[in-house]
């Protein structure tokens, strides 16, 4: 695909850059106009399945981010279009969704949001020189997985899971427990990131209990942890849901009433299921805070009018959010919808203001040093705690 100029200058305000984006399947934004003013966005995501958690909100995001861009002027004088497919969380069906994508003109990807189910999705933007943006995803080995540019919107879990760790030590938790899942590197890693993390910093980790994906019965890993319930301080779990109210609650039901910790997919409205005695002293990293931040305050309120989808985890509806935005100011420094330009220009975006916090890919292998934020439950609700870099950050 060869170059093709624009001429607008853009002005990244962070609520300025939202966006829509076409149900599963589908496609939103303007058709209209000179074909060569289009910048073709296609989502490559589980809107179905284990991922759905993430991506359907993220996909609602993305969605108001390309309708606010394109009522403001577009990008570097491009109108944005987005189109998506469910790969349902398969990863054997990622490579075809992609090629789909492709062939109705995609120049950038944005993938699912665990990089086990994108090996597909990669093969094909690295075989078409397409960039990618990892959408909601944490995990910083999505950028090393094939031959393709792959950028997160987010922190790494291995900075996200040592800023929660940082956050309780300093809170005076000594002891932890992890309970951790070989399912995939979100729920593995995760874990051991933690761990890594606390024992640096001064704390002990008296164990680790594993679990598989989707199961119902927590009885085993509750058991171990009710025999040591006395001397754990707080328990570390990078579970999501359905996985992580059906723990909580079984915990409870136990009689132990341990704290628990995790990343963000505790910043779900799904993860208060458990009941708010159950929920209450969590603690958790995420991605953004209306505290603090309003441009995020605004995206939150605005964005559940247009989509109450976003309700649903709007800290991670903000990162498809994000992940136009980023896309947006790619074009804007390129003046271009052409694959290579835009990769070249996302390695070199550094202070990109965007709803999820500054965002700097310059001088990274496509994970951005980025704040975390953490957060808790408190009389049933998520409530902000803090928001800093980790002084230690474990090796991914």
């Amino acid at each position: 695909m060869s170059p093709r100029r624009s001429t607008v200058l853009l002005s990244l305000l962070p609520l300025v850059l939202l966006a829509s984006c076409g149900s599963d399947g589908g496609s939103d934004g303007a058709d209209g106009g000179d074909e060569e003013k289009v910048l073709v966005i296609g989502y490559a995501g589980g809107f179905t399945g284990d991922a759905a958690v993430g991506d359907v909100p993220a996909l609602a995001g993305a969605k108001f981010a390309v309708e606010q861009i394109n009522a403001n002027g577009g990008a570097g004088g491009y109108t944005l279009k987005l189109i998506s497919q469910d790969m349902q969380s398969d990863s054997t069906l990622g490579g075809t969704v992609a090629q789909e994508l492709v062939d109705e003109g995609a120049d950038v990807l944005i993938g699912p949001a665990f990089p086990g189910m994108a090996s597909g999705i990669l093969q094909v933007a690295g075989n078409e020189g397409i960039p990618v943006i990892a959408g909601c995803s944490t995990q910083p080995e999505y950028t090393l997985m094939s031959q393709a540019d792959v950028f997160l919107a987010a922190f790494g879990d291995n900075v996200q899971a040592a800023a929660v760790a940082e956050y309780l030590l300093e809170d005076g938790f000594e002891r932890a427990y992890t309970v951790s899942s070989p399912d995939m590197t979100y729920t593995g890693n995760g874990a051991r990131f933690f761990a890594e993390a606390f024992e640096q910093g001064g704390g002990t980790v008296l164990g680790d209990s594993t679990y598989s994906i989707g199961q119902t019965d927590f009885s085993a890993q509750v058991t171990a942890i009710a025999a040591k319930a006395d001397e754990i301080d707080v328990i570390y779990t990078p579970m999501f849901p359905p996985d992580l109210p059906s723990f909580v609650r079984a915990l409870r039901s136990a009689g132990v009433d341990v704290p628990v910790a995790g990343p963000d997919g505790f910043h779900t409205a799904d993860a208060l299921a458990a009941g708010q005695d159950a929920m209450e002293g969590t603690v958790f990293a995420t991605h953004a805070f209306e505290e603090g931040n309003k441009a995020y305050a605004t995206f939150v309120t605005e964005g559940v009018e247009f989509d109450a989808t976003i309700n649903d985890g709007p800290a991670i509806a903000a990162l498809g959010y994000t992940s136009v935005q980023i896309i947006a100011a790619a074009a804007e420094k390129a003046q271009s919808n052409d694959p290579e330009a835009l990769t070249a220009a996302l390695k070199e975006l550094s202070d990109l203001q965007t709803v999820t916090g500054e965002i700097t890919f310059k001088g990274t292998n496509g994970v951005p040093q980025k704040t975390v934020t953490i957060g808790g439950v408190e009389n049933g609700e998520f409530v902000y705690r803090d928001a800093f870099v980790p002084a230690f950050i474990p090796e991914p």
